[in-house]
Formats: C-alpha cells, sequence, structure tokens
C-alpha cells in the first residue's frame, strides 16, 4: 500500500487518464499511473482514436455523482514516502503528479486496464504496489478483446501498434527494474534526485546519472551534437563536441543505434562531470567509457 491522501475534490475530468484535482488550495493535474488511455484530443503525437474518445466520455460519467457534481477521491503514490516526498517525487516529464485513484473501494487505475480502455502502461517502470492485479486485468481485457484489444472497435481510423509497443516498453520496464533494486546510492535519476543534479552540476562533480534518451541526436553548430536527457520540466542534457571527429564517431553511432532509437534501450547510466550550461545541467561526452547499461 502506498501513501494516500484522502478525500480530494475533482475539478475537471481531462480524458480517461487525466484528471485535475484539488490539494489544499491548489489545482493539480494527475497522470493515472501506469496506465495511457488513447488520445480524445487533437495536438499530441498521438492518433485521436475512437477508443481515446469513448474512454474520455466514460471517465467523464464517471467521476460525476448523481446530482451532477464531480466525486471526491482518494489518491495513491507508488511508495510509501511521506506525501511532502511524494509530491515532489512523483511527478511525470510535465510536472503532473503521477498516482493512483480509488473512487469509493475501487482502484480506478486497474478499471481502466481491466475494461479495456488502457493497456497496463510500463514504459516508465511498472506499478510497485499493483503489479500483479495490473497483469491480471490486461490479461482479461485481452481475452475478452474488450476495446483497444478489439480489432473491430478502432476500425476504419487511427489505431495504435500494441504489437510494437507492448515489447519495447517491456524492455523498458526490465531496465527501470533493474534500477530499482540495484545499489543506487551513487547514481541519480533525473526524474527523482534532480535538485541534487543541479546542486552536482553547480559544483561540477563527478556523477553518474541515470538517463532515458530516447529523442535522439540532435546535430547543433560546430560539429557538436545534443542529446536531450531530461523532460520539459526537469531538463538535462548530454553535449557532444566535435561529434564528426574519428573518435566521437562511435560514440554518436553506439547512441543512435542503442539507445536513442524507438524500439531500443533508451535507459542509460551516463558519468561524468556534471555542469551548468544557460541554467540546465549537463555532462560532456567524449569517449564510450562514459555509457554503461549498468550502474558502476
Amino acid at each position: 500500500m502506498g501513501t494516500r491522501i484522502n478525500q480530494l475534490p475533482i475539478v475537471k475530468v481531462i480524458d480517461g487518464d487525466t484528471v485535475k484535482v484539488r490539494i489544499d488550495t491548489k489545482d493539480e493535474s494527475l497522470r493515472l499511473a501506469c496506465v495511457d488511455t488513447e488520445e480524445s484530443q487533437p495536438g499530441g503525437s498521438k492518433p485521436v482514436t475512437k477508443a481515446g474518445k469513448a474512454a474520455s466520455e466514460m471517465a467523464k460519467a464517471y467521476f460525476k455523482t448523481r446530482d451532477g457534481s464531480l466525486a471526491h477521491v482518494d489518491i495513491e503514490f507508488d511508495t510509501e514516502d511521506p506525501v511532502e516526498v511524494c509530491l515532489v517525487k512523483h511527478r511525470d516529464n510535465y510536472g503532473r503528479l503521477l498516482c493512483y485513484v480509488h473512487k469509493g473501494k475501487e482502484n480506478y487505475n486497474v478499471k481502466l486496464v481491466q475494461e479495456g480502455w488502457s493497456p497496463y502502461f510500463v514504459k516508465y517502470g511498472r506499478s510497485r504496489i499493483y503489479h500483479e492485479s495490473l497483469l491480471r486485468a490486461e490479461a482479461e481485457a485481452q481475452a475478452w478483446e474488450r476495446p483497444i484489444w478489439d480489432p473491430g472497435f478502432d476500425a476504419g481510423g487511427p489505431a495504435r501498434d500494441y504489437r510494437a509497443l507492448l515489447p519495447w516498453w517491456g524492455l523498458r520496464d526490465s531496465i527501470v527494474q533493474d534500477f530499482r533494486l540495484a545499489d543506487s546510492a551513487n547514481v541519480l535519476s533525473v526524474r527523482l534526485d534532480y535538485q541534487r543534479l543541479q546542486a552536482a552540476a553547480k559544483q561540477n562533480e563527478s556523477v553518474t546519472v541515470f538517463s532515458d534518451i530516447q529523442q535522439g541526436i540532435k546535430p547543433r553548430p560546430g560539429d557538436g551534437a545534443l542529446i536531450y536527457a531530461g523532460s520539459p520540466g526537469q531538463p538535462f542534457n548530454l553535449w557532444i563536441p566535435r561529434a564528426r571527429d574519428e573518435d566521437r564517431i562511435p560514440l554518436v553511432r553506439l547512441i543512435k543505434t542503442r539507445y536513442a532509437i524507438e524500439g531500443g534501450r533508451n535507459y542509460v547510466y551516463v558519468s561524468g562531470h556534471a555542469e551548468t550550461f544557460k541554467d540546465i545541467p549537463q555532462i560532456v561526452l567524449t569517449e564510450l567509457g562514459q555509457l554503461s547499461d549498468l550502474p558502476p
């Protein structure tokens, strides 16, 4: 069981897997942990689907009470850390709180998977506390071909290719699980330890950072190459100077073919001296030995 905050009023239902609640006097967006309903509105990188629109309508009805107002819910984080720690630690790439939502005795995250509105989404790591429940829920939804597993549900329109996505997410999950199980005292996670990473960069300390570099390499003037290894809310970069030099080409090639590719590992341990460039922490890469699949 994770840390809970009980009886929070929902102020808005965005779509199937995103709602807003009020915590004290602040409205917080929740990104429900380990689920990923299909899109109901355009503007993102994923297609809008019939299943996404249906999930959104289901959520709006589910969180509405008999008198037409929005329900109160309990939220649960994926660890037992104090509330003040959870409110910092459990956030996604856009600053939304990552959590499970309970309405009464029902776990809404599990409901989404069991009813076929979402896969068990492990792209950023499996559930620590509901892993077995979510596995069973997904298997049941697949067996009965509920919405996203029904070939006919999104027929005639855009659809997501779960046959390709599930193995990729599974690979990423296995890497995150290894990180969680390892002695990570000497490794910083961009998402979990961002303040420590910022402090290390200001002091030019030698660090190892568990990084997600799925966005790829961005060429820059002066033959340099930039790799985004953080998120919009927690920016962290890797910089390769003189990326076209003969001794840097294998480094660029390794990143492109092993890490920064859809379907690839994405996660990598990066070692070097942290520094700050334009107020953003970064590590300069010059040799292959700075990258590793395993923690030091």
